[in-house]
């Protein structure tokens, strides 16, 4: 007899895409001096998202907006002429990520049963998108 309950709980392929932890959300696909410069920041940029990625699913809000300041700290350190863009494009992805935890956490913050719970991750959020708004 199979259980009623298995099918209201199963996962859709684009929430299994979702949770590979395993993808790289940065890839080099072309770059005039072949990615020579980036390359260990693209790795810790990534494990960085991966990581946010992994907080954020588990509800480690905290936790996951500071992987995402540490990301965006390092597309910082790319400051040779040809990877300007990609530092931008690298920041502008972090932001993205940022401001999705963002909308959650407003969205939560304002609900009657989490107000307490997820405002000070909220805040945080808040405080950091500001961060990255001055620093751009």
């Amino acid at each position: 007899m199979k259980d009623k309950r298995e099918s209201r709980f199963s996962l859709s392929e684009e929430e299994n895409d979702y949770l590979n932890y395993e993808e790289n959300k940065l890839e080099l696909v072309a770059c005039p001096i072949g990615g020579h410069n980036c390359t260990e920041h693209r790795l810790i940029i990534n494990k960085h998202l991966l990581a946010s990625r992994n907080y954020h699913v588990n509800k480690d809000y905290n936790r996951s907006i500071e992987a995402l300041k540490i990301a965006y700290n390092k597309t910082t350190d790319l400051q040779e002429p040809t990877c300007l863009n990609c530092a931008l494009m690298f920041r502008c992805l972090v932001t993205q990520s940022l401001e999705s935890i963002h909308d959650d956490l407003q969205k939560m913050a304002s609900g009657l049963l989490f107000r307490k719970r997820f405002k000070s991750s909220y805040q945080l959020a808040k405080v950091v998108l500001a961060e990255f708004k001055i620093a751009r």
